[in-house]
């Protein structure tokens, strides 16, 4: 059992929950664990439910990292939230600016961080039925980092956003903090995870931590950003994988920035697909020829289309494969 379980002195937890959380808490980074810690001061758990769903709460919240107290929360607040120089430092009541940032995002302290709860306060996520239903899945990377000082190892989390918060301390700043490392090149990569099964064993594709994170960060973006709206993103990008029969993060990351060179057919929709591409050529079917037709055959052989892995749909690269000049068949008419 995780540290963490055995110091809440639970009422109540099942087996199931228990297996649930030894799996999240397994590779949950620092600054999951710090967000997790204030949480417990915040509403501290009796029972599994409860320490579930503040697991879950955890990326509704966030976290102004070692900042000690009031007073370095408003130091933290002018310099990485307001931008305030340092040259105009002087002049500011570090103390009200933290009440007031405190009024405008309630939180607690804890470990030396302050720990902002979500706006709508603590999502009951878990009602004790739908288990299976809760996922970790807003991430693209998790790296388990060692450094001298600290054989063990913690784990980090991508997408880090320090680079696109104005420089607000993030999950590498954080790790390399518990690690007592300045830089990542410093440490050592224990263990290494994708969110993508296509991109492969990762830990084996980089010679360079800083490339790793790189390209982590990159995908982690991209998967932010959901296609910019994109209907049905995840099972396009999915199958596009699926489709190169994608090996690596790097070719993951290549995938990405042309997806919309790739498309997906449902079975109820291939022989409308077909059709289309048909007319596309100029060609035409009559009603005793297109009852006859292999519409199917037709759409592998000549649009390059593939049948998914699970067999639910077919997948299709525009341009992949080469036409050949139809020949009109009986029963077919050249535009």
């Amino acid at each position: 059992m995780d540290d963490y379980l055995k110091t809440l002195r639970l009422d109540e937890i099942t087996p199931a929950e228990k297996r649930w959380l030894d799996a999240r808490l397994s590779d949950m980074s620092v600054k999951e664990r710090l967000i997790l810690n204030g949480l417990t001061v915040y509403a501290p758990p009796k029972n599994g439910m409860d320490v579930i769903n503040l697991v879950q709460n955890i990326h509704d919240c966030d976290i102004c990292f070692d900042v000690g107290n009031e007073d370095g929360l408003g130091s933290f607040v002018a310099r990485e939230v307001e931008g305030i120089s340092q040259a105009y430092m002087s002049f500011i009541d570090t103390t009200k600016l933290a009440e007031k940032y405190m009024e405008q995002h309630p939180g607690e302290f804890s470990d030396g961080n302050y720990i902002e709860i979500s706006e709508d306060g603590l999502w009951p996520y878990y009602d004790g039925t739908n288990l299976d239903l809760l996922t970790d899945d807003s991430w693209s990377v998790k790296l388990k980092l060692a450094s001298s000082v600290h054989p063990e190892g913690v784990w980090l989390r991508l997408p880090d956003y320090q680079d696109v918060n104005d420089g607000k301390p993030d999950e590498i700043k954080i790790a390399l903090t518990a690690l007592e490392a300045v830089r990542v090149d410093e440490c050592v990569l224990m263990d290494a995870k994708c969110i993508l099964p296509h991109a492969g064993d990762i830990l084996t594709q980089y010679d360079s931590i800083a490339e790793l994170i790189y390209d982590g960060n990159n995908l982690g973006f991209f998967l932010d950003e959901r296609g910019q709206g994109m209907q049905m993103f995840m099972e396009l990008y999915q199958a596009a994988l699926e489709y190169e029969e994608c090996l690596s993060l790097s070719e993951a990351l290549d995938i990405a920035e042309n997806l919309s060179r790739y498309e997906r057919v449902p079975l109820s929709g291939l022989k409308d697909y077909a059709m289309d591409d048909l007319k596309k050529w100029g060609v035409k079917l009559s009603d005793a020829a297109a009852s006859a037709f292999d519409f199917e055959r037709y759409a592998v052989e000549e649009t390059g289309l593939i049948l998914s892995e699970d067999g639910q749909v077919y997948i299709g690269k525009i341009g992949a494969a080469p036409r050949q000049t139809m020949e009109a068949l009986p029963g077919m008419l050249l535009e």
